[in-house]
Order: C-alpha cells, then structure tokens, then sequence
C-alpha cells in the first residue's frame, strides 16, 4: 500500500486527511511543520508527499525545494495545499517542484483524487 506523508500544522486538516486517507488503504505519516515534514521525507521515504505553504519553521516552498533538490527525495510527486488562490503563489509552488496544487478549503473527494492521479503518474504503489 502507497505510504503518504501529509505535512500540515493544522491538527484538524492533518487528522481529516489521514484519517480520510487510511480508510481509503493508504499508509499515512504525518508531520506538523516544515522542519519535521522535511526530516520524515528523507527518513521515510514516502510514495507522495501533501504539503501545506503556511506552516512554521520552513514553508512549503522551501520544504518542496529541498526534497526536489535531493537525491534520496527528488522522484517523490509532491502535492501542495494552499489558501491562497493566486496565481503568484500557484506559479510559486510549481517553480519550487511541486507536481500539483490543491486550495484550501477542499473537499476530500478533490484530495483523494489528485493522490490517486499522482501516484499512478508517479509509479506509485496501488496508484
């Protein structure tokens, strides 16, 4: 089963997305910043990372720049949530190497689906 690492410091949106996530057969790993987001990639080696933009210690960006420029986390598809719905900010979350966008709020269905569409394009396990 494809293990997902959802990186979120909001306890409520972390606990819908894994407890969401599990019932649907994913393996979940969850972080509560940036910093501990980014020390679970390269330790876990998850099958996709959600990543949230607004978080404490390091944002989104600098975490998805970071996994992006490593060896050990590069071919991890990255899928980041945001509130913020502007196009400067989406165009960010690209240039930093995130593979797609979800904005907040969403509905699980729209999370489940862009999880499922990244791990078959990513070759990820029961994608």
């Amino acid at each position: 089963m494809p293990k997902i690492l959802v990186v979120d410091d909001s306890k409520t949106i972390r606990l819908m997305m894994e407890t969401g996530l599990k019932k649907e057969g994913f393996d979940i790993i969850t972080a509560v910043d940036g910093e501990d987001g980014l020390i679970k990639a390269f330790t876990e080696n998850p099958d996709l990372i959600v990543l949230d933009v607004m978080m404490p210690k390091l944002n989104g960006f600098q975490v998805c720049r970071k996994i992006k420029r490593d060896e050990r986390t590069l071919h991890i598809p990255v899928l980041i949530l945001t509130a913020q719905n502007q196009k400067e900010e989406i165009l960010e979350g690209f240039n930093a190497g995130a593979d797609e966008y979800l904005c907040k709020p969403f509905k699980f269905d729209e999370l489940l689906k862009q999880v499922k569409t990244l791990l078959k394009l990513y070759g990820g396990k029961d994608g």
